[in-house]
């Protein structure tokens, strides 16, 4: 069975997990946060027991334009080069999402880089998402994130994008009507082959 590029990220903390989910088809990157249940942050749980509490998940979608801001900005945070990707105010990014406006339901909600409060050598920066209600008592559910952690939500962001486009498809068929396939490795180039 040949697995496809375009896959899901999983990223599972002690108290909160999260889920990036690339929908080409909708033309959005769904980032979702759950936290965990009551009584198991940082325990493991029993074999066919849950830790997270899917079922009062947060969810933003992003668009192509979005999923490369997103992309850009967690990988300017990997390379340690907040001054890019930080506003006016010193604050780090974060998108406003409004379902209602793209004619779709569901309440809107802001996804943001934030700094923690005390920096540890481990985590860097967490990711969170924040439900905007007009009784300003909306959830909000964050994730701590490390370097590696920044790196893999650029890389799936950037496959999204491309996928959102069509690009990614065009460029795998245009690799196998060439002969060529992932595993081919490609011959050194030689004065003779100019």
């Amino acid at each position: 069975m040949e697995k496809t590029f375009l896959q899901t990220l999983n990223l599972y903390r002690g108290k909160s997990a999260l889920q990036i989910s690339p929908s080409p088809e909708l033309a959005l990157v769904f980032v979702s946060l759950a936290s965990a249940i009551p009584g198991m942050e940082n325990k493991m749980p029993d074999k066919n027991s849950k830790k997270y509490q899917w079922e009062k998940k947060l969810t933003a979608s992003l668009n192509f334009e979005g999923a490369l801001e997103v992309a850009a900005a967690a990988t300017a945070l990997a390379q340690g080069r907040e001054e890019l990707v930080s506003g006016p105010d010193g604050n780090l990014p974060s998108w406003y999402r409004d379902p209602a406006k793209a004619g779709r339901d569901g309440t809107a909600k802001t996804i943001g880089f934030y700094r923690p409060k005390e920096q540890t050598p481990k985590v860097r920066y967490f990711l969170g998402i924040t439900e905007n209600s007009k009784d300003k008592q909306g959830s909000k559910i964050g994730i701590s994130l490390e370097y590696p952690d920044l790196f893999k939500i650029a890389r799936v962001m950037e496959e999204a994008a491309l996928a959102i486009l069509g690009w990614r498809k065009d460029i795998e068929g245009r690799r196998e009507a060439n002969g060529q396939d992932r595993s081919a490795k490609s011959k050194p180039a030689t004065a003779e082959a100019f």
